[in-house]
């Protein structure tokens, strides 16, 4: 059938099959106007099986007016350009969709700290996943140290007494306490490692500790804590 454009006029002769009941997007390809066509909206077409016919036909429209009669020119179907408007929102909004996931999962992650710190619940998800949602060592700080000698079994020992502060706003994990003893001259003479019986230490919580370890030498010697973050 013949579908005219409603802005140039100009004229597709495009197959019967092709519009159905439910209408067809079409574009202009003179004037790029886009229509639904409708089988109700073909026009008819001219039988021009002679000349004589052709002469006839033009006698009797310019007696009506002059400028009204245009020969539309017929394009083929192959030169119209179809715009398919659901799939194209379709392809917008998975678009979007994603853009707004990647947004939340890196969300996610920055903020895993805070999240976990609000919401404790949420730390179970995070080890799902196998994600650190608490700090490891952070903020962690000794503070009033003391050491003292004495012999228990025939054996000379030293403990180390003190506190360990957390100073940040998250809870943080403890790891091991690495005690070094060096003497005068700097020569390492003992490195041991111990674990706290508390895995984990709340914002603004202290921590009292006490590691007994043996004592290396008599002699003046030098003790440095730290904690070993490489376990």
């Amino acid at each position: 059938m013949l579908i005219k454009c409603p802005k140039c006029n100009s004229v597709y002769d495009i197959p019967d099959n092709l519009i159905t009941e439910s209408g067809m997007a079409m574009r202009c390809a003179q004037c790029n106007e886009i229509w639904t066509a409708y089988p109700k909206d073909g026009l008819k077409k001219l039988k021009s099986t002679s000349s004589k016919d052709i002469n006839k036909m033009f006698e009797r429209v310019s007696k009506e007016t002059e400028n009204l009669f245009q020969e539309p020119e017929v394009r083929t179907v192959e030169k119209i350009k179809v715009v398919n408007v659901t799939r194209y929102k379709q392809t917008i909004n998975l678009i979007l969709l994603l853009i707004v996931i990647c947004a939340m999962a890196a969300i996610s992650y920055y903020m895993r700290y805070d999240i976990v710190r609000f919401i404790p619940e949420a730390e179970r998800f995070y080890n799902k996943i196998q994600v650190e949602s608490i700090p490891y060592g952070r903020n962690l700080e000794f503070q009033d140290i003391t050491t003292s000698e004495f012999t228990k079994d025939n054996f000379a020992k030293i403990e180390i007494k003190g506190t360990i502060v957390n100073t940040g706003k998250y809870t943080s994990k403890i790891p091991p306490v690495k005690v070094d003893i060096y003497d005068k001259e700097g020569n390492l003479l003992l490195n041991t490692t111990h674990y706290l019986p508390i895995p984990r230490l709340e914002a603004g919580y202290n921590l009292l500790f006490n590691i007994v370890v043996p004592d290396p030498t008599p002699f003046g010697k030098s003790i440095y804590l730290k904690f070993n973050d490489e376990l």
